[in-house]
This record gives C-alpha cells, structure tokens and sequence, in this order.
C-alpha cells in the first residue's frame, strides 16, 4: 500500500485536532507525544524527498482489531521505498 504526503498530513492532522480525550496531566503529555511523533514523521518523510508514496507498510505485522488497522511502530520503514 502506497500512501502519500499529502494523505499523512491529513490524518496526522485529525489525530492531532482530536483531544477530547485529553483530561489531566498524564493524558495531556501522552497527546503531546503523539503530535510530536507525528510531526517528526512529516518533517523526516518532507526531508528524504520520498513525496511521490511510500510503501511504509512493506514488511510488518499488521493486526485488525475493531476495524482498525495496527502495527508497531518500530516496524514501519521511512528510509526507503
């Protein structure tokens, strides 16, 4: 599966937008590791150049659980196509 930039952007957009779980100070540093990691994943994909898609799911584990698709994140490639 091929995903594009402009595709992660959007996704990392809406999870970013989404804190109405965010109710003390524990779930408030989890939320704010999540918008970094997402950024940090935007910024290292815009700086490798790989905008025209990637296929960051060759190779892991994926798991469906409650229609949701999971994997580890340790698992995803960024570096290469």
């Amino acid at each position: 599966m091929k995903i594009e930039l402009s595709r992660i952007k959007r996704i990392a957009e809406d999870i970013i937008s989404d804190d109405e779980w965010v109710n003390d100070s524990h779930s408030k540093a989890e939320h704010d590791g999540v918008k970094m990691a997402l950024r940090q994943l935007i910024a290292h994909v815009e700086s490798t150049g790989q905008q025209s898609g990637l296929d960051v799911w060759k190779g892991t584990d994926k798991i469906l659980k409650d229609g949701y698709w999971y994997v580890k994140i340790s698992d995803i490639k960024l570096g290469c196509v």
